[in-house]
């Protein structure tokens, strides 16, 4: 074996290793102040169903790796302790009412394994 071959295997593998890591790979965030290393990392290290991310241009941003009906039963539990109920929902959108007040959460998959939710501040 040549001398050179070995280092050169041993930078491709640290090479690949520090690309997977930052998670250079997902696909563009809808916010800017946040890396997808952070996302990813805030989203497997918490054992809360939907996990605040970021808060940017008026909206909070929640990410959660559970399944879609446990990720919708989540947010309807969290909207639901603060007076709101959900009267209708369509593929990306969840539509909530409290008294004469409504409001709408987009929600959208970042990677097979994630959802994002976007709220309203103060939500």
């Amino acid at each position: 074996m040549k001398k050179w071959i070995l280092p050169i295997i041993i930078l491709l593998v640290l090479c690949i290793n520090v690309a997977f890591s930052t998670k250079f790979h997902y696909p563009e965030l809808p916010f800017s102040n946040k890396t997808k290393h952070e996302v990813a990392n805030l989203a497997t290290s918490s054992d809360v169903p939907l996990i605040k991310i970021t808060q940017q241009d008026g909206y909070v941003w929640f990410i959660t790796d559970d399944s879609l009906d446990v990720a919708i039963h989540s947010l309807e539990t969290r909207m639901s302790q603060n007076g709101w109920e959900l009267v209708e929902k369509n593929s990306t959108g969840y539509f909530f009412t409290k008294g004469n007040e409504k409001v709408v959460i987009k929600s959208q998959p970042w990677t097979r394994n994630y959802l994002l939710f976007q709220l309203p501040i103060g939500l």
